[in-house]
């Protein structure tokens, strides 16, 4: 294309256009197409093989039968010269002959080229030289978009821009013409990226509406509150968390451009999708349930728990604990019959008079040499035997001293504060270890502390028995339960690296498919336009167009 011409090429699909001013007040628009003109390719190649087919007539189209010459010739006095069989004329009938015979059923002229190399030069035989579009006049017709003159020998490139601004008929501003070279993949990523910025505002808005939502359902209850949707605390926190974060989302999706925009939105929205799978699937280690409270007016977390009242067991009874699930203890008779599982605490291990439970655990038990198992026999009820037998039957050894539980109170410890991924029970004997002064509390219906009788103060902390979250506690999905927390962020992590690697695939591949859509709907837009002479079907849009010699 002539760079000193006003037209713009524009990239793929672009919609923009720019009008010229022409002396033929024609306003021209150069752009690649978006629809298929596959149809009309074909219609154009059938009319070119038709025009291929010799013509063999007395009078071409380019002769000049007012003046009786083969073709015309544009200056007057030049063709009455030749009329005259002036010999000393500029051009003689023969090479008149000559020039019309180059394509018999092409138009042909001695005059000034205005195409090619040999544009503004002296008068030649020339092809007048027409660029068409398929259908694109009235009732259907072909339209004549621009006329020009290209001398035999010469050649041009068969584009709006080689022919000259004042032959641009007024059918040329109804067209828009395709761009000078074919759609590359970085056109149609620019295109792309233009596309995913197109309406970002909607986008984030609409983001921010759905993560709201989500933020809402997935947030925290009040005590005593199992609403799907509400305006407690952590739901109003979960809200406005899931808010910005879909509005992030989406507008890292609008304005990272095609590639980046869908990593990012696919890596959210599938992390999001596989944390959530993965709280579902409800796997990991029970946690202490510790909640939001209020103490004289601060605000705190708290640990609920129960205050086990106990009373002391008969003298000639045998206690055991089971050390292979570390929890079961069992209370048999003297004889080591009718063994029957009971709730103890308070307990102390033989060997261990100065141990927990928990110190005995860490010295694996290394001062104990005696071990018992419990075994039933068809009618009889179960004893207790000395020895060890398969784990699934437990290993016991035998107690010291414990009480019986005899009842429980609700009751609570304030100032617990929780970790990232929530207290275990050796987290809670570590706590109680190093807090041997923490006062306990009776616990309201709704989780708020109240004095507890000073009677039972005494060794309360001892005899504080936590509560447990399970991992299959809460609804469906809850997302404040810490302890699926593992399997929620393992979702989320696989979820999200699935997800990047997917849209990555993706978009390399809706880049791929678009560009070679845009390149075939390209092409199919250069078969809608054609140059000719005559009838002479020279060839299609950005074609190179040869016109032979003379033949003398």
């Amino acid at each position: 294309m002539k760079k000193t011409r006003s037209i713009i090429s524009y990239s793929v699909l672009s919609a923009l256009t720019v009008v010229l001013s022409m002396p033929a007040e024609a306003g021209v628009r150069v752009g690649n197409l978006t629809r298929s003109y596959a149809e009309g390719y074909q219609q154009v190649n059938a009319m070119r093989e038709q025009y291929n087919q010799p013509v063999i007539t007395a009078t071409t189209e380019s002769a000049d039968t007012e003046n009786n010459l083969p073709v015309r010739v544009a200056n007057q006095e030049l063709a009455e010269q030749v009329i005259s069989g002036d010999t000393t004329a500029q051009v003689q009938m023969g090479q008149l002959e000559a020039c019309s015979m180059i394509y018999p059923n092409g138009e042909f002229a001695w005059d000034k080229p205005t195409l090619g190399m040999g544009s503004g030069g002296a008068s030649t035989c020339v092809a007048v030289v027409e660029l068409r579009g398929y259908q694109m006049g009235q009732n259907g017709s072909d339209a004549v978009l621009a006329r020009g003159n290209l001398a035999a020998g010469d050649s041009f490139k068969c584009n709006i821009s080689s022919f000259p601004d004042a032959s641009y008929t007024l059918e040329a501003g109804n067209v828009t013409f395709p761009h000078d070279d074919e759609p590359t993949r970085e056109d149609v990523i620019a295109a792309m990226n233009q596309e995913q910025k197109q309406n970002a505002g909607l986008k984030i808005v609409a983001g921010a509406i759905i993560g709201g939502l989500g933020g809402n359902i997935a947030g925290k209850n009040d005590v005593g509150n199992d609403n799907l949707l509400g305006t407690d605390k952590g739901k109003i926190q979960g809200t406005a968390i899931g808010a910005l974060s879909g509005a992030a989302l989406m507008a890292g999706n609008a304005y990272a451009g095609k590639v980046g925009g869908d990593i990012i939105l696919s890596t959210g929205v599938n992390a999001a999708a596989g944390g959530v799978i993965g709280n579902i699937a409800a796997t990991g280690n029970s946690v202490l349930r510790i909640e939001n409270c209020e103490l004289e007016g601060r605000q705190t977390t708290c640990l609920w728990g129960m205050l086990v009242i106990s009373k002391e067991i008969p003298a000639d009874n045998n206690i055991y604990f089971n050390i292979q699930d570390g929890e079961t203890t069992v209370i048999c008779d003297s004889n080591n019959t009718n063994c029957k599982e009971e709730e103890l605490v308070s307990i102390v291990l033989e060997g261990y008079p100065d141990k927990t439970l928990q110190g005995a655990a860490a010295e694996d038990y290394s001062r104990i040499t005696d071990f018992y198992h419990l075994t039933k026999e068809d009618g009889q009820e179960p004893q207790m035997l000395p020895g060890k037998t398969g784990a699934e039957d437990g290993i016991y050894v035998k107690v010291a001293s414990a009480r019986i539980v005899d009842d429980k109170i609700n009751a609570i410890i304030p100032d617990v504060r929780d970790t990232a991924f929530g207290m275990t029970k050796d987290d809670w004997n570590d706590w109680k270890m190093s807090h041997s002064g923490a006062t306990v509390y009776r616990r309201s219906t709704t989780g708020q502390p109240y004095e507890l009788d000073a009677a039972l103060q005494e060794n309360a902390l001892n005899n504080f028995s936590p509560m447990m979250v399970d991992a299959t506690d809460g609804g469906i999905i809850d997302l404040g339960n810490k302890a699926r927390l593992k399997s929620t962020l393992t979702g989320a992590g696989v979820g999200g690296a699935l997800g990047a690697f997917s849209a990555y695939q993706g978009a390399q591949s809706d880049i791929e498919n678009r560009w070679v859509t845009a390149v075939r709907e390209y092409k199919d837009s250069l078969g809608k336009f054609y140059c000719v002479t005559g009838n002479r079907y020279l060839g299609q849009y950005n074609d190179e167009v040869v016109i032979p010699n003379m033949q003398q």
